[in-house]
Formats: structure tokens, sequence, C-alpha cells
């Protein structure tokens, strides 16, 4: 069971990507249509902006997966 947890840990940071990589490619809203037009009008503070916003969301949902992995394994203790 803990071994499922660190799969989706894992992929729950390349799904943030994929869908970024997504927009840059075919989309017309989103966050990554939004990164690649500012970067095309030169308004460098928007872009960083989207680019912690997508880190921090990135970041927020590791630390739930984190937590579910708490809730559902609890015997699983970290190794150090």
């Amino acid at each position: 069971m803990p071994q499922s947890v660190v799969g989706l840990k894992v992929a729950i940071m390349l799904a943030v990507i994929g869908a970024v990589i997504g927009e840059f490619v075919g989309a017309d809203a989103g966050l990554g249509y939004l990164i690649m037009v500012s970067s095309q009008q030169i308004n460098t503070a928007l872009a960083f902006a989207l680019m912690t916003l997508l880190s921090l969301m990135s970041i927020v949902l590791f630390y739930i997966m984190e937590w579910l992995e708490r809730l559902v394994s609890p015997w699983a203790e970290e190794q150090p």
C-alpha cells in the first residue's frame, strides 16, 4: 500500500506538468496558455507569478497526498 501512495505522489506532480505542457501546445485558456502569452508579450512579472502559482499548486497537492498516505496507512513509518 505505501508503494502505491508513493507512485501517486510522483504522478500528481507529473500530472500538473503534463497539464501545463498540454496547454502550451493546444489550448486557448489555462495557466499554461497564460504563461505562453505573457512570455510573448514580454510580461515577465506575470509569467513568474503564474509559474510560482503552479509550483505552489504542485506543493499543496503533494502534501495532500502525504496527508492521505498517513491517513490510509498509519502503520508505515518513514525510514531515516
